[in-house]
């Protein structure tokens, strides 16, 4: 799952206390690129055998056995679009300022949800709150992908999908050809769910989590978000601050926003993402967006002004408009402690460009703190 928060809980610093922790949400994301890259010939092969399986579709494949009502309801509003109409098609992009991803039903016990867009995909989802530290990564992923994009363009790592997953036909979603990914090891398990939501675009959903304690439970919330998710018409991304300037007249590549129930790793309430290229950039679905211009990330601990991550940022070395921050010395990177209460940073992951510089163009919201009055981006 590529959520700001799982990049941030894999950092290892040989000198935490010079390093951001931002800089090294970067390396974790080449390692995740990495490792879809080394597997992509393999899940090539199994995704052939699988499509193949639709022409001879069968109901039923999955746990047939009944099941108990699963408590659930809506996800966070900030997170997802509000239905308004079905789309008809997916787009063969997707604006990552722009929401069209509609998840009508999750299920009780995520104690985080996020959402993250990029041209090729739309994400939500939500670690489980039963998640503890060094235990099994459960919760809940959604994603859709943009028209014409293959199957191999899934995470081979998200919440709840079974390792080695086994393609194998199961009832329509919402009409539409579906199958089941199911762990070898458990015979009939079906905790994801991959489908066609549009013509050509794919989705899937992947569970795990204290709703389903067995394997019937997992895939009945796994089918009912399934059968939950539309595309429908887009809404802004909100954000807690905008841009203005150079910053405004670049190509957004990337946003992503968490939201926590109760705390995240360092305390905070929320942190969110905004990833920009060069004005102009054609990415392509190739491209490791991680690595293509410049990241601008703000997260709020509340009860703590100054949002400093004792045990992972540097000594405040500087001050940018009267607060206290820290600077790379190579001016890549700069991370502003206390301004609207947060901590907010800038940082170029290729090692070029003036962070204190682009971080003028960053107008952080006066009162930030809850996410419904955040503000379009630009």
């Amino acid at each position: 799952m590529k959520t700001t928060d799982d990049l941030r809980a894999a950092l290892s610093y040989a000198s935490p206390s010079s390093t951001p922790d931002t800089i090294g949400m970067i390396a974790k994301g080449r390692r995740i690129r990495a490792a879809r890259r080394a597997v992509a010939g393999f899940a090539a092969v199994t995704v052939a055998a699988a499509v193949g399986l639709f022409t001879a579709l069968q109901p039923g494949s999955g746990p047939d056995q009944p099941v108990p009502p699963v408590a659930g309801g809506a996800p966070n509003p900030v997170l997802v679009a509000a239905y308004s109409s079905m789309a008809t098609e997916a787009p063969v992009k997707f604006d990552p300022l722009r929401r069209t991803l509609n998840v009508g039903w999750i299920p009780a016990g995520l104690g985080a949800q996020y959402a993250e867009i990029t041209p090729w995909e739309q994400t939500f989802g939500g670690h489980d709150a039963a998640y503890v530290n060094g235990g099994p990564d459960i919760g809940l992923v959604v994603t859709v992908l943009a028209r014409k994009r293959p199957v191999t363009d899934f995470s081979d790592g998200a919440l709840g999908l079974p390792r080695f997953a086994v393609a194998k036909p199961t009832e329509p979603v919402n009409g539409a050809a579906a199958e089941c990914l199911t762990d070898p090891k458990v015979p009939g398990s079906c905790p994801a769910i991959r489908w066609q939501y549009a013509p050509d675009a794919w989705a899937r959903v992947s569970y795990a989590g204290s709703a389903g304690a067995t394997p019937a439970q997992a895939a009945a919330v796994a089918r009912r978000v399934a059968e939950s998710v539309t595309l429908t018409k887009d809404q802004t991304v909100r954000m807690p601050f905008t841009l203005s300037g150079k910053l405004a007249g670049m190509t957004v590549t990337r946003t992503s926003t968490q939201i926590y129930s109760t705390a995240g790793n360092h305390g905070e309430a929320w942190s969110a993402t905004v990833q920009l290229a060069p004005a102009g950039t054609v990415v392509k679905p190739t491209d490791d967006l991680l690595q293509v211009g410049l990241f601008v990330d703000v997260m709020l601990v509340p009860g703590d002004p100054s949002g400093r991550i004792k045990d992972r940022d540097g000594q405040p070395n500087t001050t940018v408009n009267g607060h206290p921050a820290w600077r790379a010395a190579d001016g890549t990177a700069v991370i502003v402690f206390g301004a609207s209460g947060t901590r907010s940073a800038v940082g170029y992951p290729d090692g070029h460009g003036d962070a204190t510089a682009a971080y003028a163009d960053v107008a952080l919201l006066a009162h930030p703190a809850d996410p419904s009055a955040w503000q379009p981006l630009k």
